[in-house]
């Protein structure tokens, strides 16, 4: 077919943009912050969502509160509840407190105390106790659709503990071997090819009751969708099998091929039918709850169930079954136990929830979370510590310079509009040249990236991350040409790159400042060179120094356990 050049232009227009902000909007970053910084169209805006979320979770003010759980029987049977209310006020959980804040947001609710649990505990393990109410609610689980290149690297990481670099190269390899369809895509659709393949699956493997009289058609939710390729899924007619070509492939390719086979196979089976059980237990006044659960039909969950590796062993988790009573009959209270609780945070992002984050709010293409993923931890704007994504300081100083002198950069409502626009240049509505005249020049009232290259940006504000001004003298976080420091009055020292912003206090730079002045301790002298051995203290923590010659000190060894052999024993290795 004729090349479509309304397609070219919005690349080209993409390739453009990304290459005046990643050079020109980088060089101020080098000549006002930090050299080796950089800035990106998609990269800013993802360390931007990961800063945010660090701050809210800085502000959060923890709270305890305590619940009761109970264990009631009948017949020898055991049920597990939870203590809902007293005299028709609520007890306090973990939802009855703001995420953000820590605070009690429900109005109208009893936070217990540890006391309060303690004493209410004994007070009524005795009373008089029956089922109240029984509800019963049937439910229809609908299967996922198959998988588009975001939601595949979610459940890779979820699943596989791979991260969203390492699935695409191996995607890429089944893709290349003729295992699955091409796996950078938007699309959710299938293929007549793949309807036809998936049935037979079904039918052959898990029996007619499993199949829809007719192939499930998903739509696509996202706004930007460009749905050019169909969606990933075992390639051919017919799917291999993945237990038959399992010889054939590395562990890794093994493991991504049958999660794609499962979700594909998956997403055209019958809807899972569930039965969901409340149980009220209570003495008129103290209310208890009990929760159940029965699958009904699995349908679908029969072949995969998301975020869990082995889909049969899953359903028997998902099941609670509770035992066979009815309203009104007494039961007996074996034990009121107290539980104490902490509010927590909002929960950091992963890979899989910042893709997802990004793909919700239209930011990036599916072809670019990987390698923004990959980029932003490189360039040491974030850590990934245990699967959570840590913003560093260094990242907080990026996104405070750009919000500073570039806001439209890390504007999120911005950067995706932006998408729009260049999908409105793939369909011929807007022109290239035009787009990227008024996204250079000033115009309408908005200032355009030449005029914002050239205002004036204030070094020292620039290079100013945080200041903690609860002591009498305010302590100032600071990134410098030799990287990050904290600051008060004249008195400097180094921080750690990998040290966790929100876990920074006065206190812990008070006790660095005093550690970095502390005068060395001898140890000893080197029998071999006869150099005197001193304990240090330096930015990475204590060390040994003998003359020219520096060491760690050795795991399980410590400033107040090590000994003059010890020492000269780690020095001469």
């Amino acid at each position: 077919r004729d090349i479509d050049m309304n397609l070219v232009d919005a690349q080209e227009c993409r390739r453009f943009l990304d290459r005046l902000f990643g050079f020109l909007v980088s060089k101020r970053l080098w000549y006002n912050v930090k050299g080796g910084l950089s800035a990106g169209r998609v990269q800013s805006p993802a360390v931007k969502i990961l800063v945010d979320r660090e701050k809210l979770r800085t502000n959060f003010k923890e709270n305890e509160y305590w619940d009761l759980e109970g264990t009631f029987s009948k017949k020898n049977e055991n049920i597990f509840s939870k203590l809902i209310s007293i005299s028709g006020v609520k007890v306090a959980k973990g939802n009855s407190f703001n995420r953000i804040t820590g605070a009690l947001e429900k109005k109208d609710t009893k936070v217990l105390s540890k006391k309060d649990a303690e004493i209410l505990a004994k007070k009524i393990k005795n009373n008089n106790w029956l089922v109240s109410a029984i509800e019963t609610k049937p439910k229809t689980q609908n299967p996922y659709p198959p998988f588009i290149t975001s939601t595949l690297q979610q459940e890779g990481i979820r699943k596989l503990r791979m991260n969203s670099n390492q699935i695409m190269r191996v995607a890429q390899g089944l893709y290349e071997n003729g295992y699955i369809t091409y796996m950078r895509t938007d699309s959710i659709h299938l293929s007549n090819e793949a309807l036809n393949a998936s049935r037979q699956v079904i039918e052959k493997k898990y029996g007619k009751d499993y199949l829809p009289k007719s192939p499930k058609i998903y739509k696509s939710k996202s706004k930007n969708a460009q749905e050019a390729h169909e969606a990933i899924r075992p390639a051919g007619s017919s799917f291999k099998d993945p237990q038959k070509i399992k010889n054939q492939l590395t562990d890794q390719e093994y493991k991504l091929y049958d999660l794609i086979w499962k979700r594909t196979v998956a997403s055209q089976m019958e809807s899972a039918k569930i039965e969901q059980t409340k149980l009220t237990i209570s003495d008129n006044e103290h209310v208890f709850i009990a929760s159940g659960k029965t699958i009904i039909f699995p349908g679908f969950l029969r072949a995969y169930v998301e975020g869990s590796d082995d889909p049969n062993a899953n359903l028997d988790d998902m099941e609670k079954v509770l035992p066979q009573v009815k309203k009104g009959d007494v039961l007996s209270c074996s034990l009121i136990e107290p539980k104490q609780h902490f509010t927590k945070p909002i929960n950091r992002f992963t890979e899989a929830s910042l893709v997802k984050e990004m793909e919700s709010l239209g930011i990036g293409r599916p072809s670019t979370y990987a390698s923004i993923m990959k980029r932003i931890q490189d360039k040491g704007y974030v850590n990934n510590t245990k699967g959570s994504l840590i913003p560093t300081l260094t990242g907080y100083a990026v996104v405070q310079f750009l919000e500073k002198y570039h806001k439209e950069l890390v504007n999120l409502e911005y950067t995706s509009s932006m998408e729009n626009s260049l999908d409105s240049i793939s369909l011929g509505k807007t022109k290239k040249d035009d787009f990227l005249n008024n996204f250079y020049f000033s115009s309408n009232g908005s200032m355009g990236l030449k005029d914002q290259l050239e205002q004036d940006c204030d070094k020292d504000k620039s290079r100013l991350i945080n200041t903690l001004k609860n002591t009498d003298t305010p302590i100032e976080i600071r990134i410098g040409r030799y990287g990050l420091y904290a600051q008060r009055n004249d008195e400097r020292v180094n921080l750690d790159d990998n040290i966790i912003p929100s876990d920074i206090t006065e206190e812990m730079i008070i006790n660095f400042l005093k550690n970095k002045n502390a005068e060395p301790t001898a140890l000893g002298i080197n029998k071999t060179t006869k150099e005197p051995i001193v304990l240090k203290k330096g930015r990475f923590g204590p060390y040994l120094q003998c003359g020219k010659k520096m060491k760690s000190i050795p795991p399980g060894i410590n400033e107040n356990n090590i000994t003059e052999s010890i020492a000269e024993d780690v020095i001469n290795m």
